[in-house]
């Protein structure tokens, strides 16, 4: 086979990725959010060049990865789903929100306004079929929107560091909150 193929392997890029995570989401969603998904699609293409330019492809991070926390937070940022379907539960609610309003594209509105969304299980079917788009179950998805969300926000030079013990819940279940940390 190799032979065949001149010795030449091609590796799926981010922007492939991405493509093809549009189109399906397209086609599983039966073309009715095609004017959101196109917007997706230019969001997420401007975050994946930032995180290609700043984070490159891993063993540990690969374009796959970093291509499901872009749909997920690029679905987020269009008002397709709350923040808290794909925010871990690891992460105080205040440090999400500040996550997203920091990264490009996304406005309170869409962050601070999660009811709008809940009318007849529209986000729990995104939501399913943005994870059945990523072939990731919903902790994996959640786990890659995490990464995605420090990455970019290092990038741009506003990185949200949680403070020592403050940025998760704690034991008795009170919100704790998060340093921001700007790069100079």
């Amino acid at each position: 086979l190799l032979e065949s193929l001149d010795w030449k392997i091609t590796f799926p890029s981010m922007e492939s990725w991405l493509s093809t995570y549009c189109t399906r989401f397209n086609v599983l969603t039966q073309g009715r959010l095609v004017s959101s998904i196109v917007w997706m699609w230019g969001k997420t293409i401007f975050n994946a060049g930032v995180l290609i330019r700043h984070s490159p492809s891993s063993a540990k991070f690969p374009y796959r990865k970093q291509a499901n926390g872009l749909l997920g937070l690029g679905v987020v940022s269009a008002g397709l789903l709350p923040l808290d379907a794909i925010a871990t539960k690891t992460l105080c609610p205040v440090l999400w929100q500040q996550l997203l309003l920091d990264i490009e594209g996304t406005n309170a509105q869409q962050v601070t306004d999660p009811k709008r969304h809940m009318v007849d299980g529209h986000a729990k079917r995104i939501l399913e079929l943005l994870c059945m788009t990523v072939g990731a179950d919903l902790k994996k998805l959640q786990q890659a929107c995490t990464d995605v969300a420090f990455q970019l926000c290092s990038a741009t030079g506003i990185c949200i560091a949680p403070s020592p013990g403050v940025s998760h819940m704690d034991s008795s279940g009170n919100r704790s909150g998060a340093a921001i940390h700007t790069s100079v």
